[in-house]
């Protein structure tokens, strides 16, 4: 078995899930992953066969039963115990907790909440008011990010188009747009709204902490019949247009052993010398040089010539301002 890192850690982050449902199907395992029931029913016991620390093995910490269409977990004895934590390991755990926007509706929501709740309880007033002050930027942050989450749902909810203030990091641009939201989602931490952009004239997906404003209006639209939110769940989330053109990255040594973890299997074709070649559909070139230079010499843009030529430019540029400033 050679599961990409990525859908590894996706499938593990569901043990809660299922421990704490037990008999849910595959099928709603597979709606909630946006694949198919007989591809979780496959690779979602090999998963939990990497849990483990030598020399114990994984049925010393999970046991998993699987019956039909249905599958039950349970832990191990020592896992009824309550987890301890010092109070830096408490911290860290609650700080990032805060960190994230509202969950409400998602399957943890509520075991969220109530970890939250503990953690607060068991540091106490003074540590809390420390922590309040620190993290005020990034809480007000992320509460403006829920208030945007809560507008989007509404305008789904009741089908009324939106206009929006977002920023394409892709291209480093910021547009205004109308966007006629079909669905919100949540995926590997993030926050999308999905729809029907004004300014491309086709379905897209929005990061929603890159949305500077969003606006409500009073103009209704229909969702399509056919749109299917389970198309998103997947471990890609761009959906790449017909005219988006791909760009080949040929990477070496460490970077070619990150990539081969963190990539779908179908875009890497394996090169001489232990290197790597990946292949993504993009609609900005200096998206892929920007990515591809933070491997620095371990990756090289292999084509077609106008993705070398946009990287060229892209470091002569840098190398303009480091001799201007360095002098």
């Amino acid at each position: 078995m050679a599961l990409p890192l990525a859908k590894l850690r996706l499938y593990l982050s569901l043990i809660p899930l299922l421990r704490a449902r037990p008999g849910i199907t595959f099928k709603e395992i597979g709606d909630h992953l946006g694949i198919s029931a007989q591809a979780a029913q496959k690779e979602i016991p090999e998963a939990l066969m990497l849990c483990g620390v030598p020399p114990y093995m994984p049925h010393d910490y999970i046991a998993c039963f699987t019956e039909g269409d249905r599958i039950t977990l349970r832990f191990a004895e020592h896992f009824k115990r309550p987890a301890k934590l010092t109070r830096t390991e408490a911290a860290a755990v609650l700080l990032a907790l805060r960190a994230l926007p509202p969950a409400r509706g998602a399957p943890l929501a509520p075991a969220v909440a109530g970890m939250l709740k503990k953690l607060e309880r068991a540091l106490g007033d003074p540590d809390m008011k420390s922590f309040a002050r620190r993290i005020g930027g990034k809480r007000r942050a992320s509460q403006a990010v829920g208030q945007k989450i809560a507008a989007l749902q509404a305008a789904v909810d009741q089908q009324h188009e939106v206009e929006i203030v977002y920023y394409t990091q892709r291209r480093r641009t910021i547009s205004e747009r109308t966007v006629r939201p079909y669905a919100v989602l949540e995926h590997l931490g993030n926050f999308y709204v999905v729809g029907r952009d004004s300014l491309r004239a086709r379905e897209l997906s929005f990061r929603i902490d890159r949305i500077r404003e969003v606006r409500s209006t009073e103009v209704p639209f229909e969702k399509p019949k056919n749109f299917n939110a389970q198309r998103y769940r997947r471990a890609e989330f761009y959906r790449p247009s017909p005219k988006d053109m791909t760009v080949k990255v040929k990477f070496a040594g460490s970077g070619a052993r990150y990539v081969r973890e963190m990539s779908p299997p179908t875009e890497l074709a394996e090169k001489p010398k232990g290197a790597v070649e990946r292949s993504l559909r993009t609609d900005s070139l200096r998206w892929v040089v920007d990515w591809s230079l933070q491997h620095g010499d371990e990756a090289e843009i292999t084509g077609p010539k106008e993705a070398r030529t946009e990287a060229k430019t892209v470091i002569d540029d840098w190398l303009a301002f480091y001799k201007k400033h360095t002098k």
